[in-house]
């Protein structure tokens, strides 16, 4: 288990706990590490880990590079037949571990497997979202349009990466990147991926999660883009014009959740449309031009009203269906 940390005591302890914790085999018991890669942090990381006490944890450190490099050398000192990835602030579920493994026991031929997640607040209670999937096999064409696969929810066999490379380290040209999308398509071109189909991971959304810089995240979507069609064969390459009318409605999104923009959402509705005509008769393109239309119509505090009302809707369905 790789943990990339930056200054994570806050909630590093129940990350922390959450793996430790984990619900194994006797086969899979004392059969796993966690590496916390300090990238250059203030904190004294190494003496709260000796204090805990537990030797099935280690700390290594880099100088300040950026959550990229952070799990790339944690996979360098990995020493086991699969990496799987925790952010510092995130928490694995008891069951996570051994659903992920199971995934790779029952097909030599996966590569990656990973499983839903959940989203909770600061305090860990649910915000009632659940990120679902049934991406799996031989996928990398879905991957091309959207990204299932969260950060701190995935398992990856350790001979991947000698075939395929590691996480793209762009921070000196993206302030936010999507080099762990870039990865899972590269891993989707050679290998299948499995999916276990249950909540392994609650992401814990708070104000110290990175922000949302649009310049930067639409630079690194097309830089994406360049990079996982380059040097593909003709049936390959036909899907990209599909693939950035999504990443198009991608930011669509971004600009009316984050920058509360619908004046650029429009601008990327536009594009998504000019690249993929098809893109126009989907639910989602209609869905994301209503919202631009509410946003436009009742400003910043109407449409998170209507978020709101939403999200309330969400979670009464999902304690009805419980």
């Amino acid at each position: 288990m790789v943990i990339p940390c930056y200054n994570s005591l806050q909630f590093l302890g129940a990350t922390l706990d959450a793996v430790l914790a984990q619900e194994l085999t006797p086969s899979l018991q004392n059969q796993f590490e966690v590496i916390l890669v300090d990238d250059g942090g203030s904190d004294d990381l190494s003496g709260w880990v000796q204090q805990r006490g537990d030797d099935r944890v280690r700390v290594v450190r880099q100088e300040n590079a950026g959550v990229s490099a952070a799990r790339n050398l944690g996979i360098a000192s990995a020493k086991g037949a699969f990496v799987a990835f925790c952010d510092s602030d995130d928490m694995w579920n008891p069951r996570a571990m051994a659903e992920l493994y199971s995934c790779f026991d029952a097909d030599p031929r996966i590569g990656l497997a990973y499983g839903f997640y959940e989203v909770v607040d600061a305090a860990g209670e649910s915000t009632g979202r659940i990120r679902k999937s049934d991406i799996q096999g031989d996928v990398w064409e879905q991957f091309l349009s959207v990204n299932p696969v969260g950060a701190s929810g995935v398992m990856v066999r350790s001979e991947v990466f000698d075939q395929v490379g590691v996480f793209a380290e762009n921070r000196d040209r993206f302030r936010v990147d999507v080099e762990d999308w870039e990865l899972w398509i590269r891993i989707a071109a050679v290998w299948r991926v499995g999916l276990t189909p249950t909540v392994v991971v609650r992401y814990r959304r708070h104000e110290g999660n990175s922000s949302t810089d649009l310049d930067s995240l639409d630079a690194a979507y097309r830089n994406m883009v360049d990079v996982v069609f380059a040097d593909v064969d003709p049936k390959r390459a036909a899907l990209r014009p599909l693939t950035t009318g999504k990443i198009a409605m991608i930011l669509a999104w971004q600009s009316l959740n984050d920058a509360q923009d619908p004046q650029r959402a429009a601008v990327y509705l536009g594009e998504a449309a000019a690249s993929a005509p098809e893109l126009r008769r989907t639910a989602e393109f209609w869905r994301l031009r209503t919202a631009a239309a509410a946003l436009s119509v009742a400003g910043s505090r109407g449409y998170q009203v209507l978020r709101s009302a939403n999200g309330l809707k969400l979670k009464l369905k999902q304690k009805l269906s419980r």
